[in-house]
């Protein structure tokens, strides 16, 4: 997978960034919303944001992808 900085980046890394940006905005709605914060919003919170900010690193990186297969493979020839 192409990262966001290359110059052709591929739709996974793209799919990855507007996911970690909704993640990043539902807990900040969750944040808006509550009066007071509480230990359930807390750990909704804390376990958000890590997967928010792997998600925007994970897609300025770029994952690889696994080799392609060779899918005409001769048995014995």
């Amino acid at each position: 997978m192409n990262g966001l900085t290359s110059s052709a980046p591929s739709q996974s890394a793209i799919r990855l960034i507007v996911s970690g940006f909704l993640l990043m905005l539902i807990q900040s709605a969750l944040l808006l919303m509550s009066p007071s914060l509480g230990s359930e919003n807390g750990v909704l919170i804390w376990t958000l944001t890590p997967l928010s900010i792997c998600a925007f690193v994970a897609a300025l990186i770029g994952v690889p992808e696994p080799p392609e297969r060779n899918w005409r493979q001769r048995h014995g020839r």
